[in-house]
């Protein structure tokens, strides 16, 4: 089952701008919106509108030429509103980009990732279940980084653009969980 990534602009830090169909995201100058409980203040980021607690997930995005970007999922339970580490510990699983050349699993400390050349087109892997992210790059099916951990809350997409304003495109999000997988299966007998 595939649907489209659908960010949500209720969580997006005021410096965001998004495309109609809310599938592209970029920095922007600042908009008067309203701090309400879900936005994001400390990091310049969003989360996806649709959050997991089950099955198998995977979405691509386009980082493009994107100098500093963090793409991977957030549980909904993340600090908002303070200062915060990008790190499993604080409820992220992601990787990112720094000055363009520095690719970076953040975990506790940072680890620096081998990056041949600077992926364009980034595949995310969610198996809730398995407690495993994986990012793997599009144009060549490598894998770049896995985290592994154990999953007890809904978790989101999460995306930064970073302070560029090229935009992060995300493609399809395909959908595929027990719980669905067992429906198909039983309207066939």
């Amino acid at each position: 089952l595939e649907i489209p990534v659908v960010l949500d602009p209720n969580t997006a830090h005021f410096n965001l701008k998004f495309s109609e169909e809310l599938s592209c995201v970029q920095y922007s100058s600042k908009k008067l919106l309203p701090n309400n409980p879900e936005r994001l203040v400390s990091r310049i980021s969003v989360l996806g509108a649709t959050g997991f607690t089950s099955g198998k997930h995977s979405w691509t995005v386009d980082v493009g030429q994107g100098k500093d970007w963090y793409i991977g999922v957030a549980l909904d339970s993340i600090q908002r509103k303070n200062t915060i580490f990008l790190s499993p510990a604080e409820g992220f699983w992601v990787i990112g980009l720094s000055n363009g050349d520095s690719l970076w699993a953040q975990t506790t400390p940072r680890s620096k990732l081998p990056m041949k050349a600077k992926p364009n087109r980034i595949t995310v892997e969610l198996d809730y279940e398995r407690g495993k992210v994986v990012f793997i790059n599009a144009a060549d099916s490598t894998k770049i980084h896995t985290f592994k951990d154990k999953f007890t809350e809904k978790v989101f997409p999460y995306f930064s653009p970073g302070l560029c304003k090229d935009e992060i495109v995300l493609y399809c999000i395909k959908l595929r969980s027990k719980e669905q997988e067992n429906k198909q299966f039983q309207t066939l007998f």
